[in-house]
C-alpha cells in the first residue's frame, strides 16, 4: 500500500482536494501567526521592551551568581530527589498493579487512580500546610529550606509513582504471554520469573515513556512556587520584584532555561527510544514515551510482524 492511499487509525488519507485544503489553511494559519508575533513586538518596542538595560540588569553577573544559579541548582535538585523517589514508587506500585493478589492489585489499583486524579499542587501544598500547623518537619531537624524541599519532592514523588506505575504495568501487558510462560516452563516461580525474564524486557521497553514522564516532573518543580520554595520561577520573581521594569524580560528568561532544560531532556528520549526500537524483536510491542504535555505518559504500539 502506498503512502497515498495509506490510511491511519483515526482516519482516511486526504485526497488531493482535502490536501490542498489543508495546505491553505496551514499557510493561512502561518501567516496569521507571523502577523500576531508582529503586533506584538511592535507593540512592546513602543513600551521599551527591547531597551538594553531592561535585559542587562536582570543578567549582571552578580544576580547570576547569586539568584540564577543557586535557583537552578534547587530546581535541579528537587528535580532528581522527585524522580528517584517517583521512580522507587512506581516500580513498587507497578508490580502491585500485576500482583498473583487481588489485595495488593486491589491497593496498587486506588493508589494509582486516587493520585493520578488530584492535581499535583495540592499534593504539594496540603502536606505543607498542615506540617505549618503541627510542625512535625521542625522537630526532624529540617530547616525552613529543607521543610519545602522535602514537600515538593513528596508531592512528585507521590503524583509522578502512580503515572511511572502504570507505565511499567503498561510495559509488562506489552509483552508477549509466552515470556512469562517459557520462564514457568523451565521451573522458575512467579517471583523469579518476573524479576529474571519479564521485568528486565519490560523496563527496556518502557525506558522512553519513563524519561518523558521526568521531563514533565522537571517542569513540575516549577509548582515548588507555591510554597516559596528557591526555584528558578520563585527566584525569578524576587528578581523581577528588584528590576520592576525588567519583570517580564525576568520571566521570559526563566521560561528560556526551562525551555532548554526539557528540550535537551526531550532529545534524550527521543535518542533513547530510536535505539530501543531498534533492538526490540520482531512481534513484541513497546511503550513509546508522550511528549512533555501530554496527561497520559504511555501508549501501547506493537511493532509489525514481517
Amino acid at each position: 500500500m502506498s503512502k497515498d492511499t495509506h490510511s491511519t487509525v483515526l482516519f482516511d488519507a486526504l485526497g488531493p482536494k482535502g490536501a490542498a485544503r489543508v495546505r491553505s489553511a496551514s499557510i493561512t494559519s502561518g501567516v496569521v501567526f507571523l502577523a500576531l508575533i508582529g503586533w506584538a513586538v511592535y507593540k512592546l518596542s513602543l513600551k521599551d521592551f527591547f531597551e538594553q538595560s531592561r535585559w542587562v540588569n536582570p543578567l549582571d553577573i552578580m544576580i547570576i551568581e547569586n539568584a540564577w544559579l543557586p535557583a537552578l541548582i534547587s530546581t535541579l535538585q528537587a528535580a532528581v530527589l522527585g524522580s528517584v523517589g517517583a521512580l522507587a514508587l512506581g516500580i513498587i506500585v507497578g508490580m502491585g498493579r500485576v500482583s498473583r493478589f487481588m489485595v495488593i492489585r486491589g491497593i496498587a489499583s486506588v493508589y494509582v487512580q486516587f493520585f493520578r486524579a488530584m492535581p499535583l499542587l495540592l499534593l504539594i501544598w496540603i502536606p505543607f500546610t498542615i506540617d505549618g500547623a503541627l510542625g512535625t518537619a521542625g522537630s526532624i531537624g529540617l530547616d525552613q529550606d529543607g521543610r519545602r524541599l522535602f514537600f515538593l519532592v513528596l508531592g512528585l514523588s507521590v503524583y509522578n509513582g502512580a503515572v511511572l506505575a502504570e507505565i511499567l504495568r503498561s510495559g509488562i501487558n506489552a509483552l508477549p504471554p509466552g515470556q512469562a510462560m517459557a520462564g514457568r516452563a523451565i521451573g522458575l516461580r512467579h517471583g523469579q520469573t518476573m524479576r529474571l525474564i519479564v521485568l528486565p524486557q519490560a523496563v527496556r521497553n518502557m525506558l522512553p515513556a519513563v524519561l518523558a514522564q521526568l521531563v514533565i516532573l522537571l517542569k513540575d518543580t516549577a509548582l515548588g512556587f507555591a510554597i516559596t520554595y528557591p526555584d528558578l520561577l520563585h527566584e525569578s520573581k524576587i528578581i523581577g520584584n528588584d528590576y520592576p521594569n525588567s519583570f517580564l524580560q525576568v520571566l521570559l528568561i526563566a521560561a528560556f532555561v526551562y525551555f532548554v532544560l526539557a528540550w535537551g531532556l526531550s532529545k534524550v528520549v527521543t535518542v533513547v527510544e530510536r535505539k530501543t526500537r531498534r533492538k526490540l524483536p520482531k512481534g513484541t510491542a513497546t511503550v513509546t514515551a508522550s511528549m512533555p504535555g501530554q496527561t497520559e505518559a504511555e501508549t501501547i504500539t506493537p511493532t509489525p510482524k514481517p
